[in-house]
Formats: structure tokens, sequence, C-alpha cells
């Protein structure tokens, strides 16, 4: 039952963290140039 709550009492916490964050109007290209850097950082370089 404790493990129960807890587990519920760490969702609410996740929920209203997700809720504060915004997201910016360029985030899509703000997580392909991530995406892209995360790539090369791999050692996979792509062809533009």
């Amino acid at each position: 039952m404790e493990e129960r709550k807890e587990r519920k009492e760490e969702q609410k916490e996740t929920t209203e963290v997700k809720k504060e964050q915004k997201l910016s109007e360029t985030w899509a290209e703000d997580a392909l140039a991530d995406l892209e850097d995360f790539i090369e950082e791999q050692g996979i370089h792509i062809r533009q």
C-alpha cells in the first residue's frame, strides 16, 4: 500500500513539473539541432 502512495506522489510531482515547463516557439528546431548534435557525437555525420 505504501508503495502505491509513493508512486502516486511521484506522479503528481512529475505532472506538476511538466505543467510548469512551457515549450518555446522553436521547440521543433531545437529538438532537431539537439538530435543532430547527438548523432554527430556518436561519430556519424549527416549529409546536408
